[in-house]
C-alpha cells in the first residue's frame, strides 16, 4: 500500500491511497498524484516529498497527456524527506533538502510513513486473496 498525505497536517489526500503490485513503482505513484492533483489544481506551490524524488522527477511528466494535471504557472519543488537525505549522494542532498527551501520550515517529509502503524491491521483488506497476488 502506498498513499499521498498532506505533510503539514499529516492527513491522506482524495484518492491519495493505492496498492502496490509486488514492490514499488513509479507508475503506481504517477497514477496516484495526477489522480489526486485533479482535486488541487487551485494551488499555485506544489511540494512533492518522496524517499526517491531526485529519480522520480525527472520522469513525472511522462506520462500520457490526459493523466497530467496542470502545472503551468505552478511552483513545484521536489523533496528527500530528511531521514533517507543522508543516504544519497551530495548533489542531491543539496537540490533536494527541505533545509535549503523557503517557507518549508522544519518539515522531515515523513507524514505518509507517521500513519502506517494505526492502519497496519486493515493492510491485508486491500490486498486481493488469490494465490497470484502474492
Amino acid at each position: 500500500v502506498t498513499a499521498v498525505d498532506c505533510t503539514q497536517h499529516e492527513f491522506k489526500l482524495t484518492n491519495g491511497i493505492g496498492d502496490l503490485q509486488k514492490g514499488e513503482k513509479y507508475l503506481n505513484m504517477d497514477y496516484l498524484i495526477f489522480s489526486l492533483l485533479t482535486h488541487f489544481s487551485m494551488l499555485s506551490t506544489i511540494n512533492f516529498s518522496y524517499d526517491v524524488a531526485c529519480q522520480w522527477h525527472m520522469k513525472l511528466w511522462t506520462l500520457p497527456k490526459h493523466l497530467h494535471f496542470s502545472h503551468i504557472n505552478k511552483i513545484i519543488h521536489f523533496f528527500i524527506p530528511k531521514f533517507h537525505l543522508t543516504a544519497h549522494i551530495p548533489a542531491c542532498q543539496m537540490a533536494f533538502s527541505f533545509n535549503w527551501t523557503p517557507h518549508v520550515g522544519h518539515t522531515d517529509g515523513k507524514a505518509p510513513e507517521h500513519g502506517w502503524a494505526n492502519i497496519n491491521c486493515i493492510a491485508s483488506s486491500t490486498k486481493e486473496m488469490r494465490p497470484e497476488s502474492h
